[in-house]
């Protein structure tokens, strides 16, 4: 695939349809459907830049941040990591009912979306981890900062 289907891929992310919630009780489904990913292998990864990827999530944001103004009493939370486990860019919204993000790991929010697509664009590993003697976890802890996991965060309101 070239970068331009895929980028019409990504169309099906940009419009679909956002949960809203209407309590703390309802973390459980605003995790489960509100959660998207991106992957790409290592040939199409190197034909991304970061431009690229801040221009989708703003895409991304703008049709939220619609969908939040038409339909909802209160903000939604709009957050993005990169898993480097599966090599996935993550994103995800819950409302700002709840007073953490749900995360088990040791995790930094930070302020600027572009350390993780960086992260992401540069991991060299996007087609699986090597064979060999180390185990995968060890190699990635070796080449790159993954803890705490940084995790990019922000209020989408509702006005």
């Amino acid at each position: 695939m070239n970068k331009e289907a895929f980028l019409k891929e990504l169309d099906e992310i940009i419009q679909d349809e956002l949960f809203i919630g209407n309590s703390v009780d309802d973390l459980d489904d605003e995790t489960l459907l509100d959660n998207w990913s991106i992957s790409m292998g290592q040939e199409l990864v190197s034909k991304f830049t970061t431009e690229d990827l801040i221009t989708f999530f703003h895409q991304v944001q703008n049709n939220r941040k619609e969908q939040i103004v038409n339909t909802s009493d209160h903000n939604m939370i709009f957050y993005v990591w990169f898993d480097w486990q599966s090599a996935r860019l993550h994103f995800n919204l819950i409302s700002d009912l709840h007073t953490k993000l749900p995360f088990g790991c040791n995790h930094k929010v930070i302020e600027n979306i572009e350390p993780i697509l960086n992260d992401f664009l540069q991991f060299p590993y996007h087609d699986g981890f090597p064979i060999g003697e180390k185990e995968e976890k060890e190699v990635i802890e070796n080449e790159f900062d993954i803890e705490p996991l940084k995790v990019y965060s922000i209020i989408i309101t509702n006005d």
